[in-house]
């Protein structure tokens, strides 16, 4: 929104959030927020989100206010066009633009349904499952512009027949401000007392959910027997009990890893401290349509990545650039036969191996490569 701002200063944009209790900006910062945008002539109009109890009502009532506000500026100022970030979003503004004679635009038109039924959080039965599903598929057959962030989706899309306008649209890193940082390798290890010269894999990330949990520990055990020597750092905001538990039960020495959390600031500096990264999403039908940001950071960073088959097209980047190891799980068979690969990468040049994949991240997920996209969409809006 910012840079369709820049690009076309006579693009009026509205930008309306369902905001959380858990997460409130304060009056000072919701007061910087609504000056930060409107700088990009981007007027915020914050709303409460409702969940717990009684969601279907709560659900229905969100979604009548977003309908009055939306309905407000359709006739002033005369907003022509509604777009979303996501499905669940996207249910929510496809029932407005057809209301309100709107063109729709899907930002990041994903299958969440689906994302949340293989990793068991909602049952193929379950009203929120069939619900959403149900809304995915009518918005994509209905929309007038989609954007999405793999080849996988835009295949979908096109046997099924839309007749939308789809855009490869991945979520993408900006690679002037994501870049390897050498003084941050020197002062996380020395933070750490992670000799310069000792080999060190990263995992940057949550554990559980829609991520490996257990699995993890096993990939670093099998590492470790493999190569005793190798250092495992763990950034993550989940509770470092729960993740020391999960090593400890797979035994590995409380001195070959660390646990930590990093502010977003700070996460290219412990990307930069490694020579080695780990992507934990597990291999299900639904995540080769996901546009996770992490590979694009990893390798705009310099460092070269281990990823299951099947999660976005990270797989596909790795062995086409030769900047990764696909593994078709986290099992102790798996770890064993990958191994070879992960030291082939580990034990590279640092300089050219660096280059190497920054080269990929940026024609991977690199801003630049997308912005020329997102003036094409917004053209037509």
């Amino acid at each position: 929104m910012q840079h369709a701002g820049r690009q076309q200063p006579d693009l009026r944009q509205h930008l309306i959030t369902y905001e959380q209790e858990d997460y409130a900006l304060t009056p000072a910062q919701a007061a910087q927020m609504r000056a930060d945008l409107a700088a990009y002539n981007i007027e915020w109009h914050p709303l409460q989100w409702h969940s717990g109890r009684f969601k279907l009502l709560k659900k229905a009532y969100d979604l009548l206010s977003g309908f009055f506000l939306v309905m407000k500026l359709r006739f002033s100022p005369g907003a022509r066009s509604i777009g979303a970030l996501g499905t669940i979003a996207g249910a929510f503004a496809f029932i407005m633009a057809k209301l309100l004679g709107l063109r729709y635009y899907g930002f990041q038109y994903e299958p969440h349904s689906e994302f949340m039924r293989d990793c068991n959080v909602w049952p193929e039965t379950s009203l929120a499952y069939k619900g959403l599903h149900y809304m995915e598929r009518v918005s994509g057959m209905h929309a007038d512009i989609l954007s999405t962030g793999t080849v996988h989706m835009m295949n979908r899309m096109k046997e099924w027949g839309s007749p939308a306008k789809v855009y490869k649209l991945p979520s993408c890193v900006d690679e002037t401000k994501i870049y390897f940082r050498p003084e941050g390798r020197e002062r996380i290890r020395a933070k750490y007392g992670i000799p310069a010269d000792q080999q060190v894999v990263l995992y940057l990330g949550k554990f559980g959910g829609i991520y490996y949990d257990r699995e993890i520990a096993v990939l670093f055990r099998v590492f470790h027997k493999l190569n005793p020597n190798l250092f495992f750092l763990i950034v993550s905001p989940d509770a470092p009990a729960h993740i020391a538990s999960l090593m400890q039960a797979e035994g590995l020495p409380e001195t070959s890893y660390t646990i930590t959390r990093s502010p977003y600031e700070q996460v290219q500096e412990y990307i930069s401290a490694a020579d080695f990264g780990v992507v934990a999403v597990p291999s299900q039908p639904s995540q080769k349509f996901r546009s996770p940001i992490k590979v694009g950071e990893y390798l705009c960073c310099g460092l070269p990545y281990l990823v299951c088959a099947g999660v976005s097209e990270d797989d596909l980047v790795a062995e086409k650039y030769g900047v990764g190891v696909v593994v078709n799980g986290f099992s102790e068979a798996e770890a064993t036969r990958v191994y070879p690969q992960v030291e082939q990468l580990l034990n590279r040049e640092k300089t050219q191996l660096r280059q190497q994949c920054r080269e990929a991240g940026i024609a991977y997920r690199g801003l630049s490569q997308y912005l020329p996209t997102a003036d094409q969409i917004f053209a037509q809006l």
